[in-house]
């Protein structure tokens, strides 16, 4: 089975278990949790939306300009939630989840958006050999244009992207 069937699989079985469950939707070229390159973007948790808002497709039009719209973008917890509710009750439920997309992606580099997914991935992965990053989550670019310059260059930067200027 392809990573793509193996992530289709895993998203039906999420969508069977979880109460509101939310994944970063295939647009454009971005594939969203379906992205199998080995490079995860990874939030806390879904917003309570329905589809991505200004924000998510600022980041989408991102990952389209730096050819990036394969990566693996997916949340640690996978029910919806306002930031700051607290996290479900069966919280290994969620973890096993996370982990099978690992299995399945073998990621090399994980992006975290915000501090806290930073320090749940650092203290998860210390010494696996996978490099863990942390940019802003991008809900920020909607405060101003100098936050949408900012949130590209770490954006940029994390993904390892040079400007060549000759």
């Amino acid at each position: 089975m392809s990573k793509s069937e193996e992530l289709k699989v895993l998203r039906a079985e999420i969508e069977e278990k979880v109460e509101h469950p939310w994944f970063f939707p295939q647009e454009g070229r971005v594939n969203g949790f379906l992205g199998t390159d080995p490079i995860f973007l990874v939030g806390e948790r879904p917003a309570t939306g329905k589809s991505l808002n200004s924000s998510g497709k600022f980041l989408y039009r991102l990952l389209e300009k730096y050819n990036a719209y394969n990566i693996h973008i997916t949340d640690v917890i996978k029910s919806s939630g306002k930031v700051r509710d607290p996290y479900p009750s069966d919280i290994s439920f969620h973890k096993s989840i996370f982990e099978r997309e690992i299995e399945i992606i073998s990621p090399t580099l994980m992006i975290a958006l915000g501090q806290t997914v930073y320090n749940l991935l650092l203290f998860s992965f210390a010494n696996s050999g996978i490099e863990i990053k942390r940019i802003w989550h991008f809900s920020y670019t909607r405060y101003g244009k100098d936050k949408e310059f900012r949130f590209e260059n770490q954006l940029r930067e994390s993904l390892k992207i040079t400007d060549k200027k000759s």
